[in-house]
Parts: structure tokens; sequence; C-alpha cells
């Protein structure tokens, strides 16, 4: 015997309280997922040298092809994909590595020159090397007496 349940179309809809509780909750404490460019993004290290900026970004187990860097100005753009292959007949205890998409933006103190962008990677993390650009870089003026 077929069981008939009547479509209520209000069951669907959301309270404006439980839509306001999820905007605040999605935007001020850390969401409960991750991956398909979800999350907080990753601790990274920045670092300012006289001539540039060096950026660290840990990316364990991510292979070089698998990351896309954009760079404009002040910002650099990241986006890598994770792959974890679990093993055949085996048992997950913990599971903190996702598989999934990421991407992150920075947004630098002073432009860069995109042109002399340097990126490598060891040990799990990507080092971006980015240089200033010409006239951000401080400068030291002489004073001529006349």
């Amino acid at each position: 015997m077929a069981n008939v349940t009547r479509y209520n179309p209000f069951s669907e809809a959301v309270s404006l309280r439980e839509a306001m509780d999820r905007l605040f909750e999605d935007s001020f404490i850390s969401p409960r997922t991750f991956g398909q460019f979800g999350g907080r993004g990753v601790g990274t290290n920045l670092f300012e040298t006289p001539e540039g900026f060096i950026l660290q970004v840990p990316m364990p187990g991510v292979k070089p092809e698998d990351v896309e860097i954009t760079v404009q100005q002040d910002t650099v753009s990241l986006k890598w994909e994770t792959k974890v292959e679990v093993p055949e007949n085996a048992t997950s205890h913990w599971h903190g590595l996702q598989t999934g998409q990421y991407q992150q933006s920075f947004t630098l103190p002073s432009p860069i020159n995109s042109e002399g962008v340097e990126a490598s990677t060891s040990n799990g993390i990507l080092t971006l090397r980015l240089p200033k650009a010409e006239h951000a870089k401080a400068r030291t003026i002489k004073v001529s007496v006349q």
C-alpha cells in the first residue's frame, strides 16, 4: 500500500531568526564545512624585506601542478587541490586531511612586481618570493647644498 504525503510549500522555509543565525555564524565563527572553496583558509607567514615579500603557505601533499598562482598589483590569489588517497580495506580513525579544492587571497602592504615573482616548494610549504614594485621601494634622498 502506498503512503501519500501532502506537499507543504512552507516546510522548507527557514525562519528569519534561523537565517540570521546562519549568516552571523558563517561570517564570524569558523564554518563547519571545509573544501570546495570553503573554510577560513590556512595559516600563513608573510615576511617583508627591503626588496620584497616572502609568503609561506603550508600545502602538505599538494603537487606543484595542482597549484594556480595569480598576482596582480598588491594581491596574490592561490587555488589548489588536495587529493587524499584512502588505502584499500582501511578503517579511518582520524580524517583531518580533506580532499577538495581550496582558494585563498592575500592583500600585501604594497604593490609588487608580478614579472619577478618566484614560487618554490619544500617540505610541504609553498614559498613565494614577491619583489616590490619599483615605485613602492623605499629610496634614500640626499640633500644637496646650494
